[in-house]
């Protein structure tokens, strides 16, 4: 009796294994493939869960280049003066948005410091002149979003924006009148700042780098007025002396 159950478990068992077999042998590369849709749909579906929506973002370009670990201090300084959590997502966030940027003149001094910096008779790094000026590029593009208002830049960008009327918002708009830290109507000397002195890392820019903030664009997360608020305290905060 019990010699025939185990005979017809076998065979049953034998006839899974033939179709799986043959299954496998037809289809495996379909069910590869959807197991890799899968995968890919799991992952990007958990990164848009997880994925912090930043309150407001602000932008540095100059010829200081912050690595991965201090970007990331970055954002926790500025995080700390952001006056609220302004999408009310329980999450105080800040995106940080950055290019390395020189004019041609800090281009020859930074080539003399690698120079400088090599052994006698040793070969030095030429600097690639044109990663910075796809660097450049990158940000007069980002500059034409309306993603974002809030501005630590080298003071050539500085010259270019205030050069382009109504491009920046003046100092007396925001504040109601020219803080201290002012050196002409449109940008704060970010050296001269609160938070600039109080900063381990965003102490670590120049001291010619600039604070300003653009006028509201025609499209982009500064069109929107609620956003755009936003922009305009934090650069408030920023700008304290």
């Amino acid at each position: 009796m019990n010699d025939k159950y185990e005979d017809r478990e076998i065979r049953a068992e034998g006839r899974f294994f033939k179709w799986f077999d043959n299954f496998w042998f037809y289809h495996k590369w379909h069910v590869v493939a959807a197991l890799f849709v899968v995968f890919v749909l799991t992952v990007c579906i958990f990164q848009s869960c997880t994925k912090e929506d930043p309150d407001v973002v602000v932008m540095y370009a100059g010829s200081y280049h912050y690595s991965a670990n201090e970007a990331l201090t970055v954002k926790d300084e500025l995080e700390g003066v952001l006056p609220k959590d302004y999408n009310d997502d329980g999450i105080p966030v800040v995106g940080l948005v950055t290019y390395h940027v020189m004019t041609a003149e800090q281009l020859e001094e930074y080539q003399k410091l690698l120079q400088g910096d090599a052994e006698e008779g040793e070969m030095f790094d030429r600097v690639d002149t044109a990663y910075f000026t796809e660097q450049a590029k990158l940000c007069d593009s980002y500059l034409m979003t309306g993603e974002c208002a809030v501005l630590l830049v080298d003071q050539s960008i500085y010259d270019r924006l205030a050069a382009d009327e109504g491009r920046l918002r003046k100092l007396s708009d925001v504040f109601g009148t020219v803080p201290e830290s002012a050196f002409s109507e449109y940008g704060i000397r970010f050296s001269e700042t609160a938070l600039y002195k109080n900063s381990e890392q965003l102490s670590k820019l120049p001291e010619e780098t600039v604070l300003c903030l653009l006028s509201p664009y025609v499209f982009g997360q500064s069109s929107k007025a609620k956003q755009y608020s936003a922009m305009v305290e934090m650069f408030r905060a920023m700008g304290k002396d």
